[in-house]
């Protein structure tokens, strides 16, 4: 349980202060999840950071900070930004570790990005990097924001640049608006208690 961390229980209060803090202070957004199974997607990633560390200087509690930084920060709206940085300064006083960056995926996404006809901004690269981090831990991630915030052409940037890096990436685009419940799902056929596949579960049978 606690993922190859020596000092994991001084740590572990820290971790989950700072979740009953989120919960407590944050607002109430919907896609806020400061539960069992966040801190577990976390704590995954932390030891994965752990092992992978090979810098004296970055000592557990930098390593675990990290983590609680840069697989937060992509759900964190932009009013509790202030309030989260501030918890995390508490928390961990002095420590600031650099972000763990792939620089050359990140050339990647740069080139496919002006390729695609975008303006290489740092913080769409950014977003599309958070994107891909996030997938690698969640079997669900949702985009959120306006129209035009770039939702649609940070995800298909991002598969765009895992195809580039030889990483082949499939993706099926659906908009669930146009079907009805049963369309969608499937349903069971109450005269013949036969199966009948909706358009969701047809896409996910031929995936598979």
């Amino acid at each position: 349980m606690a993922e190859g961390f020596i000092s994991a229980k001084s740590l572990s209060k820290k971790f989950f202060t700072l979740y009953f803090l989120c919960k407590d202070l944050l607002s109430k957004a919907a896609h806020y999840d400061w539960g069992l199974r966040a801190i577990k997607s976390v704590l995954v990633v932390a030891g994965d950071m752990l092992r992978k560390n090979n810098d004296p200087n970055i000592g557990e509690d930098a390593v675990l900070m990290r983590a609680l930084r840069d697989f937060n920060l992509p759900k964190i709206v932009a009013d509790d930004l202030d309030i989260f940085y501030g918890l995390l300064g508490d928390l961990f006083p002095g420590v600031n570790p650099p972000r763990s960056r792939n620089m050359v995926f990140e050339a990647v996404i740069e080139k496919v990005t002006v390729a695609n006809g975008l303006f290489p901004d740092e913080t769409f690269l950014r977003k599309v990097v958070e994107l891909g981090e996030l997938l690698e831990i969640r079997h669900c991630v949702f985009t959120m924001g306006p129209p035009g915030a770039g939702k649609s052409s940070t995800w298909r940037t991002l598969a765009s640049a895992q195809d580039e890096d030889k990483r082949k990436t499939t993706w099926v685009d659906l908009n669930p608006k146009v079907t009805s419940t049963n369309e969608l799902y499937g349903y069971v056929m109450l005269s013949t208690r036969e199966w009948k596949d909706g358009l969701l579960s047809n896409i996910l049978r031929r995936l598979s």
